[in-house]
């Protein structure tokens, strides 16, 4: 029952599972049970009395509105939640699940970086440091827990000995700005490695 819906729950002690949903849901019935999943922003209504709604899902907006009451709202973390409205009496709106993952964002400090060096070598190394002493990002604005700094230094390294030849720090990142790429090698196929070095 996905994409874009108008649904309705009317009646005394309904039970109702709805699967995928995105649009609007409605529950104006008394000690009904509903649940779904958003695949979409939903804008949902729960009027009437003592009734159990459960909404699971990820990455999508679920927008409440309450004018009943003694109703129980569940929201998974993984949700956003915007309450406009919640007008009733007794009522109750918790969250459930797991928090929504953001990036990790220090993937390899200096230490590590320095790790991978050779006897022998002249490279650049990159690590990320935790920008402690920022209230915001300075690169998109956004306030932020987590905001770190990356970093690129030219290292020679003689006999486990190192010497940082140049510096260069990055900008500010935090998890609303950061380009999230995953984990997993990128391997070219052999005519995109020809058309490359062509």
């Amino acid at each position: 029952m996905g994409g874009n819906s108008e649904l309705r729950v009317v009646g005394t002690r309904k039970s109702r599972s709805l699967g995928e949903v995105g649009g609007t849901i409605s529950v104006e019935s008394e000690r009904g049970s509903v649940e779904f999943t958003a695949t979409d922003d939903v804008v949902l209504t729960v009027g009437g009395e003592r009734n159990s709604v459960t909404a699971h899902g990820s990455g999508s907006t679920v927008r409440l509105s309450i004018d009943g009451d003694r109703n129980s709202v569940s929201i998974a973390r993984s949700l956003d939640l915007e309450i406009h409205d919640d007008e009733g009496v007794a009522n109750s709106i918790d969250r459930h699940g797991e928090e929504q993952s953001s990036p990790e964002l220090v993937r390899t400090d200096r230490a590590e970086a320095y790790a991978d060096l050779g006897l022998f070598d002249y490279t650049m190394v990159s690590y990320q440091t935790n920008a402690t002493e920022r209230e915001f990002c300075h690169n998109c604005g956004r306030d932020a827990e987590t905001i770190v700094r990356r970093h690129e230094e030219t290292v020679l390294a003689v006999f486990g000995f190192t010497v940082t030849l140049g510096e260069r720090t990055g900008s500010d990142e935090c998890p609303e700005c950061t380009p999230h790429v995953p984990d997993e090698d990128v391997e070219l196929s052999e005519a995109e490695r020809r058309e490359i070095f062509r």
